[in-house]
């Protein structure tokens, strides 16, 4: 894609034969150029994972007497994250290593997915004592009196291409069976109204507020966190520098068709082409209105009206199903 980006580029400032303008310049117009579409277009949009993988397991006591097959049993899965892969989540698998009827270690057979608090259990017919923990890929999650979360520590592994949160969008905490979002409030209001007293009230977080702007911000919850809950942020995201043909691009179509008019205004200015420059950046700005008009129709919420939940409640009724 970066290739394309610079031919597009060079064709539109007249430099084919890239007399006028440097390879490096050029990509660092491009670059620009990404990461003004993505904060004016909201384009490149991530929620963070809320369960992951098992990265490894740690065995914490080896225990004594046991056979050279003892059974390493993972919990099931325990918040799957719904997406198109392995929707449910999959089970993980390991095997134990045994040296002088004690166990060493614990290998990973199958690294599953939807994990958020996976359990290790060892078994076996003659050995008892071991005990061992697992770990699993970065998941956004509460930390226990914690009250500042950074967008910069917030992980974006579930994106490939994407470097960072410049905004967040909404924040939903996952409580036992139950997925709420919070109201966000002003740091003002939140500092005034809010966190009137600093650590003495511990909970599950039900308001927040956002500290600090661009890729510097924070998100503040409150109450305080009384344990590790899960949490789950809908992002607006940068993407990530393109630094070679084969570096994967984030932004999305239609919007990359906009990247090169931003990227070749820049150049025109390197240029000392004004008017050229001119006519660029008013390109840009069409082409992502269309963009915007065109990626983004109007939807009707219950094109229906009122008779819909009258015919839900009346089927509802009908069927046994209703209940008062």
């Amino acid at each position: 894609m970066l290739f394309t980006y610079m031919q597009q580029v060079q064709r539109l400032t007249g430099d084919v034969r890239q007399q006028k303008l440097a390879p490096n310049d050029l990509i660092y117009y491009i670059n620009v150029a990404r990461r003004m579409v993505a904060e004016r277009c909201q384009c490149v949009r991530v929620l963070t994972p809320i369960s992951g993988s098992i990265t490894s397991i740690t065995t914490l006591t080896g225990g004594h007497s046991y056979s050279a097959t003892p059974t390493v049993t993972i919990s099931a899965p325990d918040l799957p994250g719904g997406t198109s892969v392995n929707p449910a989540g999959l089970q993980a698998t390991a095997v134990a290593h045994v040296v002088s009827n004690t166990i060493t270690s614990i290998t990973i057979s199958s690294a599953g997915s939807g994990y958020f608090a996976p359990v290790v259990t060892i078994t076996d017919s003659t050995g008892s004592g071991a005990t061992a923990s697992a770990a699993i890929s970065p998941v956004t999650q509460l930390v226990y009196a914690q009250e500042v979360y950074p967008f910069s520590a917030m992980p974006l592994g579930n994106a490939p291409g994407v470097s960072s949160i410049f905004a967040i969008k909404s924040v939903a905490i996952i409580y036992d069976n139950y997925r709420y979002i919070l109201p966000m409030y002003s740091f003002s209001t939140y500092q005034g109204f809010v966190r009137q007293y600093p650590n003495q009230y511990l909970y599950v977080p039900t308001l927040s507020c956002q500290y600090g702007q661009g890729v510097s911000g924070s998100l503040y919850m409150y109450p305080l966190p009384s344990q590790a809950y899960s949490f789950q942020v809908d992002a607006f995201c940068l993407p990530s520098d393109l630094a070679l043909d084969t570096d994967v691009e984030a932004i999305p179509l239609p919007w990359t068709d906009a990247v090169p008019y931003f990227a070749a205004y820049l150049a025109k200015l390197e240029m000392q082409d004004a008017n050229g420059a001119k006519a660029m950046l008013e390109l840009f700005d069409t082409f992502i209105q269309r963009y915007s008009v065109a990626a983004r129709p109007g939807r009707s919420v219950n094109p229906y009206g009122r008779f819909a939940i009258f015919f839900a409640v009346g089927l509802s009724a009908l069927l046994g199903g209703l209940v008062i």
